[in-house]
């Protein structure tokens, strides 16, 4: 990852003269010192660089501001004070909310260039002083005076998304080909790798995979880490949003068998973790037809769906834990950061909600997920085939999102509530697919026989006294009735 050395600095200080006179982010000047004008400037470029869709804005002292020659500079930030205090510490102390801008001095063969770094707003607008400026064309202005600016500002706040801030900064090619997979991206995309280097940044650049500073310096965005990095370990903010995979002996958390952490990006590891579960979990084989089959205790289409909807649904912006795998004697647990984004008891019949819409929409392109929010119905549909319970799904403590799917259990000791709930989200599958349960399909699901009809029955009546079911019409004899969840 670049550092800010010499040579970065050099060379940024001449990517910035090939500039237009007037920019909105960067401000020329040659040896002004005035303290108070400093930190309105502060202000002015923090907050125009968000409506430039920058990440930093700079003012560089011992520049012309007509030709962009270096002229050198006798400004000595390091020893300039306001009052009895240190410049810098004096800036810092009236800038608010506290942004980490950064002077640097940079020696020339035509003498001292002085780079004083800023970044952009984040949340609110930058104040200094108590006053919020603009930069209009090359002029500062307050930003009261201009409210159109103002609410513009406020809405670009209001809407960068976890997935386009950044992840790794000032960057150079080299950097991004070190620390983005270039040559899996292509092959999940089913593209020929390009023969030229240029065309793989302009790539991840579309992608929005990374962000230009300038001409050769670039950011990567946390959404082009997530997904495409080559080790998510090499990313100090998401070091903790690399998928854990835990297998116990038993279905209870006293004997750990075997853990598996995978640190490249989510379009990779997507299908490894599938993988490495399928190794993991009990399976049968069986001949049908000559052909030898394995059969799994749990469908992998099922562990496809919970998986990426784990990975992708997550809260990015909530801190310290991983997205977690337990695989057990009889379930598996899928649990992630961020609470369900809609409600558990209409979770299928929902429209869809993404946390993380560039994350979804990406996976999406490249085969791993659907974006139409029909996750939950396959996953219901498959274990129900299966004659398995319905998955469970948790809300813990608003903080995060737990699904159990279960293996197959003997009718006799399943819990009543848990035959309860898989009724009654086989009627909201049945409903939106415009049908309806009865007696026969609760049989079905639950693997009874003909004789069974009192086991069936005695489900329907416990959901229908949990108030999740009502009957399609009441007046129907018991034999024909029909039943379809309690909000249809």
């Amino acid at each position: 990852m670049a550092q800010r050395t010499d040579v970065f600095l050099n060379n940024l200080v001449n990517e910035l003269r090939k500039l237009p006179s007037e920019i909105e982010w960067v401000e020329f000047k040659c040896n002004n010192q005035n303290p108070q004008l400093i930190g309105e400037y502060i202000s002015a470029l923090s907050n125009s660089a968000v409506l430039c869709e920058k990440p930093y804005a700079y003012i560089v002292w011992g520049i012309d501001d007509k030709t962009h020659d270096v002229v050198s500079t006798s400004f000595d930030w390091q020893n300039s004070k306001k009052g009895n205090e240190q410049l810098e510490v004096w800036l810092m102390k009236l800038c608010s909310p506290k942004i980490n801008f950064k002077f640097y001095d940079i020696h020339t063969e035509k003498g001292l260039v002085v780079l004083l770094e800023i970044p952009a707003a984040t949340k609110q607008p930058t104040m200094f002083s108590g006053e919020r400026y603009i930069r209009i064309g090359a002029n500062k202005k307050n930003l009261k005076e201009f409210p159109n600016k103002e609410r513009e500002l406020w809405k670009m706040l209001d809407i960068i998304p976890f997935e386009l801030k950044f992840a790794a900064e000032n960057l150079t090619e080299d950097d991004v080909i070190s620390l983005l997979d270039s040559s899996r991206y292509y092959d999940k995309m089913g593209l020929p790798f390009p023969r030229n280097r240029s065309d793989i940044i302009s790539d991840f650049n579309n992608e929005k995979f990374i962000k230009s500073v300038t001409h050769n310096i670039w950011n990567i965005t946390n959404m082009g880490a997530i997904l495409i990095g080559k080790d998510l370990k090499k990313f100090d903010n998401l070091s903790k949003k690399t998928p854990r995979v835990i297998w116990y002996k038993n279905n209870n958390r006293l004997e750990t068998i075997r853990e598996c952490e995978f640190t490249s990006g989510y379009a990779y590891c997507n299908e490894e973790i599938i993988n490495y579960i399928m190794t993991i979990i009990p399976q049968k084989e069986t001949i049908e037809n000559g052909i030898r089959k394995s059969i799994y205790d749990f469908p992998e289409i099922a562990i496809r769906e919970l998986l990426a909807n784990m990975l992708i649904h997550q809260d990015f912006e909530q801190r310290g834990t991983n997205p977690m795998i337990e695989i057990f004697s009889d379930r598996i647990e899928f649990s992630n950061p961020g609470a369900p984004l809609v409600n558990i008891e209409r979770i299928i019949d929902t429209v869809p909600v993404s946390r993380n819409e560039n994350i979804a929409g990406f996976m999406h392109k490249c085969g791993i997920c659907e974006e139409r929010g029909s996750g939950y119905d396959k996953i219901v549909l498959i274990t129900g085939q299966n004659s398995m319970l319905a998955p469970r799904i948790e809300n813990q403590d608003n903080q995060f999102t737990k699904v159990a799917l279960f293996s197959k259990i003997p009718f006799d000791v399943i819990p009543k509530e848990e035959k309860i709930r898989t009724c009654y989200m086989h009627a909201c599958l049945a409903y939106v697919n415009y049908s309806v349960i009865t007696n026969t399909s609760i049989r079905k699901l639950f693997a009874l026989d003909e004789n069974e009809k009192v086991k069936a029955s005695r489900i329907i009546k416990d959901t229908l006294a949990e108030h999740l079911i009502k009957p399609v019409d009441e007046e129907s004899s018991p034999r024909n009735m029909k039943y379809i969840p309690i909000w249809a």
